[in-house]
């Protein structure tokens, strides 16, 4: 009867993550990562079939797509080479898995927002029975049922089980992966090896990241001693099998580890990129609640790692330790010579704040007297405060949103008239949305390239040439922008605009924004 009713609670719990994750999954608009993934979901396996069958023909496309990141085989070459070029290619793209997993996934379920982003929902709402299984094992049934009620309404997990990405897949993977290797440390037999091995295998094929995984399972190991030491024939034998498939992501990664090179990223420092992490975890995106919404749970979560117990559950807590640190670590270390910190990389890293929380929280519940009420009131503020983000991520526009970006020029737009983008990668989230089909369009003008002394290289008369050029034979001009500083900091497209011609419309979305020019 008791796990029956441990059951139900967890059934529950993962229900109400889907409810909140499925009621605004289709509220944002997609952003441009999202569309990126939509075309490389069926660019990637035809260029797989392409490398097989060099006559074949590429498939229909759902709306315009950029050009694959992924060189076309060289049709010369055998057969397993051609493989290689184009395998090798994907890897560099976070991993291709993901793509592979989502083009299965949407033909079943469609290329709409809703059903793009169930894929993930369906990730997010797992999440919540490894996070029980996974307190449980390490702690106790209390601390599993906190940390699954923490994953569930994370407004932080909430966001990425809302998106068309692969975070909240190598999420799972990562959870799983660790769950069972301590499963098999405890001796659960050679079943618990393998799902450890491909769950593994699957996450840094999906996030190459998610590599860190290998370094920090071999951490664990020695972590989980004196519990490990009678396995260690069987994790030397799934470490060398993890090596196997991990050597074409370490020959492209092994050479450019420690290249100092510009990245795009911004070079944060070791304390900024636990801060990033620790707002993120706690608040989500809106941050409602700063900083006492950061501060007590950051509190806490240490308090959990920290607070005294016997031997087994200590090495537990250095366990958790490992699993935020060592990631974060090894990224700053990267980043020192090539910026590359961004939170949503390390997700996986998520589950063990919210299960130091968690234990924390227990803790709490067995002091007598007061401790059982402190925990109540500090679990309803904490989840109060999720709910709080939650809601304003719900109801709040926070991407780019081409959707009504897109409405707005279709319900005005007469055939003929040019769209010009800035920047040019906007086009493809844009015709995601935009109705009209075969509409003329122009890229606006990259002018960022400076010398070496900062000077510009392009000027405003040259700018302004190629702008003539562009919009020549066109009466009626639409300028769609989003994001232009990355393309055109001085502002020159618009800037000819403005002059030589006459604005009669615009409107303003969530970072884009919408001017027509006669």
């Amino acid at each position: 009867m008791r796990g029956l009713r441990l059951l139900t609670i967890v059934a529950l719990l993962a229900f109400i993550a889907f409810v909140v994750r499925a009621a605004s999954l289709d509220f944002q608009s997609l952003w441009r990562d999202e569309v990126d993934a939509l075309c490389y979901s069926y660019e990637f396996p035809a260029l797989l079939v392409a490398a097989v069958k060099p006559q074949h023909q590429g498939p229909s496309l759902p709306c315009a797509c950029p050009p694959p990141p992924v060189a076309m085989a060289d049709t010369a070459a055998g057969l397993l080479p051609r493989l290689l070029s184009v395998l090798g290619g994907m890897i560099r793209q976070n991993g291709p898995l993901y793509y592979f997993i989502l083009r299965g996934w949407i033909a079943l379920a469609g290329t709409t927002e809703y059903g793009m982003r169930f894929l993930s929902l369906a990730c997010g709402t797992l999440a919540v029975s490894l996070a029980y299984v996974l307190g449980r094992r390490l702690f106790d049934r209390r601390s599993g049922l906190l940390a699954a009620l923490l994953v569930a309404t994370s407004p932080y997990l909430t966001w990425y089980g809302q998106e068309a990405k692969m975070y909240a897949l190598v999420l799972v993977q990562a959870m799983l992966a660790l769950y069972a290797l301590r499963r098999a440390l405890d001796g659960g037999g050679w079943h618990w090896w393998a799902v450890q091995l491909v769950a593994t295998t699957m996450a840094f094929y999906t996030h190459i990241l998610a590599a860190l995984l290998i370094p920090l399972q071999i951490v664990l190991y020695f972590v989980w001693w004196p519990r490990s030491r009678s396995q260690w024939k069987a994790a030397l034998f799934s470490l060398g099998c993890l090596t196997l498939p991990y050597l074409p992501l370490a020959a492209w990664q092994a050479p450019s580890i420690l290249q100092a090179r510009a990245t795009g990223f911004y070079p944060y420092t070791l304390d900024q990129m636990a801060q990033i992490l620790l707002n993120g975890w706690s608040l989500g995106i809106t941050g409602i609640g700063w900083p006492w919404g950061v501060i007590a749970p950051g509190v806490l979560a240490a308090w959990g790692l920290l607070r005294p117990v016997h031997r087994d559950e200590r090495r537990n807590q250095l366990a958790l330790a490992c699993w935020i640190a060592l990631p974060l670590v090894c990224v700053w270390l990267i980043s020192l010579r090539q910026p590359l910190f961004t939170d949503r990389y390390l997700i996986w890293s998520a589950p063990a704040f919210y299960l130091s929380l968690s234990w924390a929280v227990s803790g709490l519940v067995q002091v007598r007297g007061w401790g059982r009420y402190v925990a109540l009131v500090l679990m309803a503020l904490i989840v109060t405060c999720n709910g709080a983000n939650l809601w304003e991520q719900a109801t709040g526009p926070f991407k780019s949103d081409f959707r009504s970006a897109a409405a707005y020029v279709a319900s005005r737009y007469h055939p003929g008239e040019l769209i010009m983008f800035q920047i040019p990668h906007g086009r493809y989230t844009f015709d995601y949305y935009f109705t009209v089909e075969g509409y003329p369009w122009a890229d606006g003008l990259f002018t960022n390239h400076r010398a070496p002394d900062g000077s510009y290289l392009v000027s405003e008369q040259e700018s302004a040439a190629r702008m003539a050029a562009l919009t020549s034979g066109y009466q009626t001009i639409w300028l769609v922008v989003t994001e232009a500083a990355m393309w055109d900091e001085r502002g020159l497209v618009q800037h000819w605009l403005e002059t030589q011609r006459t604005r009669v419309d615009e409107a303003h979305f969530m970072r884009v924004d919408v001017y027509r020019y006669e």
